[in-house]
């Protein structure tokens, strides 16, 4: 009966680790559609970099002062390469958002979220010179994959212009660089609470993404209904980065990251929800063949992430 009620609870938690994970991928996915539209609608990356930043630093506060009294901080040389890496993954966020959101005015929503699957090549090509990591032929074949999927995804829709690829690129290393050195700090950290350092870490960082945007928006005039709009996707995205690491936390980060790799798929259901709806400035609609096809892109991206993370593993 005992080892009954253990199955019964450890099937429950990964349950939930599981649904929260692909909550936030869902979330993710939501994100993109709000931040699109407020570029649309007020033509302006800089302010929308800025806008988010400074909300995601309040909430960022708030998640910080409730997890800093049950966390401890490095000291020493580990607290060196704990502030070395906070400063890194706070300038790349800053130039990987700003091309994410041009990027964003250059390809639809749904392709572009499918797109930053590919953060499985720019992250391999930084990490084996720098990192010297190890490249077996499961990676190789992950990459391969992915690169694949991206051509495929390129011809799903209207051609991705010269812009729109070089803000692609340039966010794909942006968030690579994040997500390199963001485990870096969150490793940094003393503990065995894995999740609960991760949500105090990542929300310091954005804490600090705050102060700069605040320290910007001081030369700034006030624009309401700007701060207005860049609120849905302000809270939709600083929730699914606490869900993520809550999910790490749960069913791990191999199994974690293939779960958000499903934004790509979700994101495509969502554009053709979106199309049929009618909000044409966010996703155009296109013939049927075509969303198939970007369904199929997406799905082999969840595949190479997939083994990518499995390999990683190993």
């Amino acid at each position: 009966m005992n080892d009954y009620g253990g199955l019964v609870f450890f099937v429950g938690i990964m349950f939930f680790g599981v649904t929260i994970g692909l909550v936030s991928a869902v979330m993710q996915s939501s994100a993109y559609v709000f931040s699109r539209r407020f570029g649309n609608r007020f033509h302006s990356s800089v302010k929308l970099v800025i806008y988010s930043q400074l909300l995601m630093g309040m909430m960022g506060a708030a998640v910080f002062a409730a997890t800093c009294p049950f966390t401890t901080f490095p000291r020493g040389a580990e607290l060196w390469k704990f502030s070395a890496a906070m400063a890194v993954f706070v300038a790349a966020y800053h130039v990987a958002f700003y091309c994410f959101f041009k990027a964003l005015s250059e390809i639809e929503a749904s392709r572009l979220s499918s797109l930053l699957g590919m953060k499985v090549i720019s992250i391999a090509l930084i990490t084996y010179p720098f990192l010297r990591s190890e490249l077996n032929l499961r990676h190789l074949l992950a990459v391969v994959l992915t690169a694949v999927s991206a051509v495929g995804m390129n011809f799903s829709g209207i051609r991705i212009g010269r812009r729109g690829a070089l803000y692609l690129v340039l966010a794909l290393l942006g968030f690579s660089t994040t997500d390199i050195t963001g485990a870096i700090f969150v490793k940094a950290m003393p503990g065995d609470a894995a999740t609960l350092k991760a949500i105090c870490a990542t929300s310091l960082a954005y804490v600090f993404l705050g102060i700069i945007a605040a320290a910007v928006f001081l030369k700034m005039k006030f624009e309401g209904d700007a701060c207005k709009g860049a609120l849905p996707y302000s809270v939709l995205r600083f929730t699914a980065m606490l869900l993520l690491f809550a999910s790490f936390g749960i069913v791990g980060v191999v199994f974690g990251s293939i779960i958000q790799a499903s934004r790509g798929v979700v994101s495509v259901l969502l554009g053709v929800l979106l199309a049929r709806l009618g909000w044409s400035d966010v996703e155009p609609d296109v013939p049927a063949r075509v969303w198939v096809r970007r369904a199929v892109m997406a799905t082999i991206m969840v595949g190479a992430i997939g083994l990518y993370a499995w390999a990683s593993s190993r």
